[in-house]
């Protein structure tokens, strides 16, 4: 499963696909900025509050779907986001080799993929599923035609090319339950997993390569790439997402042959396994946001790649503008959810992310209160308020960038130049897993965004 934040420092610079990634902490808000005061930030202390701001949904970035922590399988029907499904590419792998199967009749074909429940988050269980839970499902297999390397990086645009179909399953999980597994005559309890017939004529197939095919991995490789689970939209109902182990040895593809005889191909660490999202029918009021300009009282973030929320607050830029010698405090973002949008089967998010445009391209870019929170220097808790967890209690995501206005500020003052795009509000694509969406107040005016600064002038 998933370590907690202490055990998950990475080292050395990474991309900012892995920064994403990573859970904050909480840290109270007073601990940045009044640090560097003799006086802690009880004299002289200003707050300004901001109203002048504009939000909309716009277009998620691409994102790296082959190196997630975990993998989930489903689609949904979201009464308010509208259709998604997440599909995966899976590559069972030789488990002997040498095996010559010449003559050999088969019996069954049956997929086995290990249930991932949940991921632990700062303590918190976050439970790998969404949607209706008692959903029945409808999922197409087919064989792979792209080979896979090793050594690309796979992201979001990414579309498989389908080969043969080799199976159907149709029908409910039983995401929380072990079954019985019947070989041979015998029973045994296995934990939850989603388990499935495949065609027998390609069990047949398989049986009948030359035994080549099985003299290595990689000749295995060039027969049976890969095999793509594609799940069906549901016709009615919410629909279904769950997590799922794709490279524990326990989740395989078997051959049963010859009335006794069975062979396992397994999806261990080697396996190279691909989520694919796809963002089917979009709701209009997202589509006119993404398409269009001007400022929302709702705004929408999705996982998935579907949406996240660009945030440009005016008075910001004119407090940065100012050039002011000023020490910062505590800045602030807070916001709420639309609470009649959540639901036992659309959870609000756990956690939200607060990010900026990169210079370069206007690509999410992490600011230095996230870094620091990801990677406290030596331990040291004064960094790590940056915040972004859900509190129901309140109905309200915080999140704390004291470090990156200060240094917009002295960046104003040093080059004359403000540096500040903007912000946005994004769900990260890992940590949990579990594809989730928001409905985000967003009128300034109302029980939306509330912007805050607290600093103290410099002689």
């Amino acid at each position: 499963m998933i370590e907690k934040l202490k055990n998950r420092r990475i080292k050395g610079l990474l991309p900012l696909f892995f920064l994403l990634i990573i859970s904050a902490c909480k840290k109270e808000s007073s601990d940045i900025g009044v640090s560097l005061r003799p006086d802690g930030g009880s004299i002289d202390s200003e707050t300004e509050t901001f109203d002048l701001i504009m939000a909309r949904s716009i277009e998620e970035d691409s994102l790296r779907i082959d190196s997630l922590s975990t993998n989930i399988l489903g689609a949904l029907n979201d009464p308010i986001f509208g259709s998604s499904r997440a599909s995966l590419i899976i590559q069972p792998l030789i488990d002997e080799l040498g095996e010559d199967y010449a003559g050999k009749i088969i019996d069954s074909v049956v997929l086995s993929l290990k249930f991932d429940k949940a991921q632990i988050i700062e303590g918190v269980e976050q439970v790998l599923l969404s949607g209706d839970q008692n959903a029945s499902i409808e999922i197409e297999a087919y064989k792979l035609d792209d080979d896979l390397v090793t050594e690309d990086k796979y992201y979001s645009n990414f579309t498989p090319t389908l080969g043969s179909k080799i199976g159907t399953y149709n029908g409910t999980i039983s995401f929380f339950d072990s079954i019985w597994v019947v070989t041979s005559g015998d029973s045994t309890l296995e934990a939850p997993e989603l388990r499935f017939k495949l065609d027998n004529s390609f069990g047949q197939e398989m049986l009948d390569q030359a035994a080549s095919v099985y003299s290595s991995k990689d000749e295995f490789l060039q027969y049976l790439k890969g095999i793509v689970l594609v799940p069906k939209i549901p016709t009615s109902g919410s629909g279904i997402v769950f997590g799922v182990e794709a490279r524990n040895p326990d989740s395989k593809l078997q051959l049963f042959f010859n009335g006794s005889e069975s062979s396992e191909f397994s999806l261990d660490p080697e396996s190279e396994r691909i989520n694919l999202f796809e963002i089917v029918n979009q709701s209009a009021d997202i589509v006119t946001q993404k398409t269009g300009s001007g400022s929302y009282v709702k705004t929408y973030v999705q996982s998935l790649t579907g949406a996240k929320v660009k945030v440009d607050i005016a008075d910001l830029e004119k407090f940065i503008e100012r050039g002011d010698k000023v020490v910062i405090n505590e800045a602030k973002v807070e916001f709420g959810l639309d609470v009649s949008t959540i639901s036992s089967e659309f959870s609000a998010p756990s956690r939200l992310l607060l990010l900026v445009p990169s210079a370069q391209d206007a690509r999410n870019a992490a600011i230095i209160d996230f870094i620091d929170d990801a990677f406290p220097p030596n331990g040291w808790l004064g960094y790590t308020n940056y915040g972004g967890e859900y509190e129901p209690s309140e109905n309200k995501y915080e999140f704390h960038f004291n470090r990156y206005l200060q240094k917009l500020v002295d960046d104003y003052i040093e080059t004359g130049e403000n540096n500040f795009r903007g912000f946005y509000i994004s769900l990260p694509s890992d940590y949990p897993a579990s594809p989730t969406r928001g409905v985000i107040n967003s009128d300034p005016l109302g029980e939306g965004f509330k912007v805050s600064v607290s600093y103290t002038k410099l002689n």
